[in-house]
């Protein structure tokens, strides 16, 4: 059985291109060897349930890290293959065994249902890591001999009698320098929790560390004189005290079960399992749907601050339970990112390194359900769970907001259950508000003021304080055609630009105020006199609800970094002017107080109250503060002067 030859390559220097493009990672190798394993197991099982070959206990894969050789040795008791086998499969880069194998047993069940494979190249992977790799094999047929197949670089290859006496597969990798300094132990074990934490079978992961030594020892599979049953030989011998091998992996995660069989304690848990990130979700969605297309997985709504928390790593998809990627939005949409959880879709187009997804029907219409499924849940919580839901809004709501502006779909299913916090801690569906202004403040302990006088004149003054709102604020405006205007408390509203009075204001006092304004350097306000009660400020600043939502915008993009958009606005700004308005409360006797003060007393007055005014509206800052105190302080003793006297 003795061959030499050259491997079968369809196109030129195939191997540069597998190292550098057709895998996005260099450590997707390890998922692509530990799949085959798994493939092969599942093949020989489908086939021992045809009762073509013998029953078999105990399935399995064990991955033995050699330092003193430097070797990445991966083992399985699966279907194995005969010498024709690896010719036709491996010799011949991208002719994929699955396709043989569903073609000769389609009638017989279905054996394609929880293979992973598709194309063949997951193999070759083993070249970006390793200048040579060896093949033990030995087919689960009887009276099949086992083969030895080995390469340097994957271009020359040699076929020999192998050494296995049981079926099964074992792929030794001889690690590159480079390789074997990166792939360490713990590193290979992070790799292997991310691409391997649910493939449907035990993974034991084992590592010699010298001669006759393990870290960990692993009992007997069902396989031959391979090199992971060499290292557990040894590892007896040594007779070192080990603790009871575990496997690496869930084989049977979460979403496998039927949702009305899970408690939730076992949801808790397998969050955790997945994002040990030690806090508890809110709760959570269970994907199980058979048709029109497969897909299962668990979505989680987490308690987190948004704000401050990275998007990646979310939301896991798995395609028969091994690793693609994380956060593909050509499946889930971009707002469902905050979430977290796993999504295991067994009939995703992939392409041949299953990292990147084909654009077509199927995925389209598997995103729109994986939206309404996530919407229906947050309307069964509403419903059925109304306290509670409030009380998880200020998790929540950074969600829906996001999802309303980026799926119109979605905007309309969430429309009852999007909420508005007051600062009595009242709330109120978004439903209920048809037209008309709503007033809000952008923290609930800011603008207390203007907040005061809103709710004297009746008004509901709604907490919005996330950084989304600003947007979020003209999405609903434009949606409602203009009927709903969202106006902040200290803004000038339309109605109250037509409610000023001037015919009872003497043009002295007028001239007066003008002066001292122009005196302090605060001229840029443009003075209006209103009634607004006597419980009221004396001075009040308001500008325009458009030009104040302008500036936040710029604050918005600044701290982005976005530097084009940032001139782009600023030159926006610069040309439409607006003054800010300087509001004299004119129920507050200060215009008679002026005329009765000398310059310097009129100026500190002035100064005074408008320092007040600017505090009112949370902009006093710096040394302008300062002052204020040191004017507070100064008429504070000068009032106890009085008293006294």
């Amino acid at each position: 059985m003795n061959k030499k030859g050259k491997i079968s390559v369809t196109t030129e220097n195939i191997f540069p291109i597998i190292r550098q493009w057709l895998y996005s990672s260099q450590d997707i190798f390890l998922r692509e060897i530990v799949s085959n394993g798994v493939d092969a197991i599942t093949k020989r099982q489908h086939l021992s349930n045809l009762g073509q070959v013998d029953e078999f206990d105990n399935p399995r894969i064990d991955i033995v890290l050699d330092k003193n050789n430097q070797t990445l040795t991966v083992s399985d008791n699966g279907i194995g293959m005969t010498a024709e086998e690896v010719d036709k499969y491996i010799n011949e880069i991208a002719y994929s065994g699955l396709v043989d194998f569903v073609e000769k047993y389609q009638n017989e069940g279905d054996p394609q249902s929880q293979i992973i494979g598709h194309f063949g190249l997951g193999f070759y992977s083993a070249f970006m890591v390793a200048d040579k790799v060896e093949i033990q094999t030995k087919s689960c047929f009887a009276d099949q001999p086992a083969v030895h197949w080995q390469s340097e670089e994957g271009i020359e290859f040699e076929m020999t009698p192998g050494q296995r006496d049981k079926a099964g597969t074992d792929i030794i990798m001889h690690l590159t320098e480079e390789a074997a300094k990166q792939y360490t132990e713990f590193e290979l074990r992070a790799v292997l929790r991310k691409y391997c934490q649910f493939m449907q079978y035990p993974i034991y992961f084992n590592v010699l560390t010298t001669k006759g030594e393990t870290e960990e020892t692993a009992d007997k599979a069902e396989k031959g004189e391979s090199e992971t049953e060499k290292a557990v030989d040894k590892a007896e011998e040594a007779e070192t005290e080990q603790e009871t091998e575990k496997p690496i992996n869930n084989p049977d995660p979460l979403w496998n079960k039927q949702p009305a069989r899970i408690e939730k304690q076992e949801y808790i848990d397998f969050y955790y399992e997945v994002f040990p990130d030690g806090k508890e979700p809110l709760f959570w969605v269970h994907l199980n749907l058979d048709y029109p297309f497969r897909v299962k997985g668990i979505l989680y709504f987490p308690k987190l601050d948004l704000q401050y928390e990275r998007l990646e790593g979310r939301i896991k998809v798995f395609y028969n339970q091994v690793y693609v990627a994380d956060n593909i939005p050509e499946i889930i949409p971009e707002f469902l990112f905050l979430l977290r959880g796993c999504i295991d879709c067994p009939d995703l187009p992939l392409n041949v390194s299953r990292s990147f997804l084909q654009d077509d029907q199927y995925v389209r219409k598997l995103s729109s359900h994986i939206v309404k499924k996530v919407s229906d849940r947050l309307a069964e919580v509403y419903r059925k769970e109304s306290e509670q839901y409030k009380e998880w809004w200020q998790y929540l709501q950074l969600f829906v907001k996001y999802g309303m502006m980026s799926d119109r779909n979605f905007s309309e299913r969430v429309q009852d259950i999007a909420l508005l916090k007051d600062v009595s801690g009242e709330y109120t569906s978004l439903k209920d508000i048809t037209e008309g202004n709503v007033y809000y403040t952008p923290g609930e302990n800011e603008l207390s003021a203007y907040t005061a006088m809103a709710q004297q004149q009746g008004k509901t003054v709604y907490i919005l304080d996330q950084e989304i709102d600003l947007q979020w604020m003209s999405y609903i405006e434009f949606n409602s055609q203009g009927k709903i205007k969202f106006v902040r408390v200290d803004a000038e509203a339309e109605t109250e630009q037509s409610s000023e009075k001037t015919e009872d204001i003497a043009q002295e006092q007028k001239t007066l105020l003008a002066e001292i304004l122009q005196a302090l350097g605060a001229d840029q306000y443009e003075v209006k006199y209103q009634a607004s009660g006597t419980d009221s400020l004396p001075l009040l600043i308001r500008e325009s609800e458009e030009f104040r939502r302008m500036n936040d915008l710029l604050e918005q993009v600044k701290r982005s970094g976005d530097e084009q958009m940032l001139e782009s606005m600023k030159e926006m700004l610069e040309r439409d002017e607006n003054k800010p308005s300087l509001i004299v409360n004119t129920d507050q006797p200060l215009l008679e107080r002026l005329e009765h003060l000398d310059q310097d007393q009129a100026l500190d007055l002035i100064n005074y109250f408008l320092k007040l005014a600017k505090l009112g509206q949370d902009s006093l800052k710096g040394t302008e503060f300062i002052e204020f105190l040191e004017l507070s302080a100064k008429y504070a003793f000068e009032s106890t002067e009085r008293d006294n006297n």
